[in-house]
């Protein structure tokens, strides 16, 4: 059974969509983490999170630095300051060697969903008030339902919960593709999607990498039958994925962003609803199997 160690919350809100929808996937990429860590995949997984988790936070810190300044927002300095914290602490994760990687592995998840979540609630929130509103601190008729409406306008990839499929590990995976997806439609809509192109692709293309390895892994285990055709759709992503990076060096950043969204959007759902559906059905019976014997 999975656990949601970093739980998203309302009152997380900054009101800035592509904000939300960046902290939304580093959430999700925490639990992932975390959950690989109970299925036993934590170690397998843990450096290539780790990378994933700071190309991230590289693309969405460089979103808040630009907006601040963009607002000359008197905080900007001490806020930058607490981002270069996190990317140093992540580096210094890279280079720990630990005998049991389990633990760091724990270490890891919790300092990450420590930080974010004090973050969001304290300088993220602060920070987004005095750029849209023009104040320090939440008056007492402040509402977060101006955002819920904004930002069900800018969802191309909205999240249902027929998407499930059972396992955690694989449908937080899932969750941060769709947050990434929606920040990079969020950012061409405003008119900043030539600042988080780059980034973003190579995000995705780190963060894919660590998925599907994930559920090729959990389909040899169990001798899933499609293993091979499963894998080869996998492959086709991955290499219009890196089509989609060479293309950055050519066209233009909106026209990119939009073929970006609308072809991860499209293959993601496709993909989970046919052929992630079909595999998970079989590893559940052969869960259930094991469990009777």
């Amino acid at each position: 059974m999975g656990i949601t160690l970093a739980q998203w919350l309302p009152e997380y809100e900054t009101g800035d969509h592509l904000v939300d929808e960046q902290h939304q996937s580093l959430f999700s990429i925490i639990n992932s983490l975390n959950n690989a860590m109970l299925e036993g995949q934590g170690e397998a997984l843990l450096q290539k999170t780790l990378e994933s988790l700071k190309d991230y936070t590289t693309v969405h810190f460089d979103t808040e630095e630009e907006f601040m300044l963009r607002h000359n927002y008197p905080g900007y300095q001490q806020h930058q300051i607490k981002h270069e914290a996190l990317k140093t602490q992540v580096l210094e994760f890279e280079h720990k060697n630990y005998n049991n990687l389990s633990q760091l592995t724990i270490e890891v998840s919790h300092f990450l969903t420590d930080w974010l979540i004090h973050h969001i609630k304290d300088e993220d929130r602060k920070m987004i008030r005095f750029c849209c509103h023009g104040y320090w601190f939440k008056p007492h008729s402040d509402s977060t339902q101006s955002s819920v409406t904004l930002s069900s306008q800018f969802e191309i990839a909205r999240w249902h919960s027929k998407y499930e499929t059972g396992y955690t590990l694989i449908d937080d995976q899932h969750k941060s593709l769709f947050h990434a997806i929606n920040a990079l439609n969020t950012a061409m809509l405003t008119g900043r999607a030539e600042e988080l192109i780059q980034r973003t692709l190579k995000s995705l293309r780190n963060y894919t990498t660590i998925h599907f390895e994930t559920e090729e892994q959990f389909m040899l285990h169990y001798g899933y039958p499609g293993y091979s055709e499963h894998k080869a759709k996998h492959q086709r992503l991955r290499e219009q994925v890196e089509q989609f990076n060479q293309q950055e060096k050519t066209e233009s950043s909106s026209e990119l962003s939009i073929n970006v969204s609308h072809f991860l959007t499209h293959w993601l759902i496709d993909h989970i609803k046919d052929e992630d559906q079909k595999m998970i059905i079989f590893l559940r019976q052969k869960r259930q199997k094991e469990l009777i014997v």
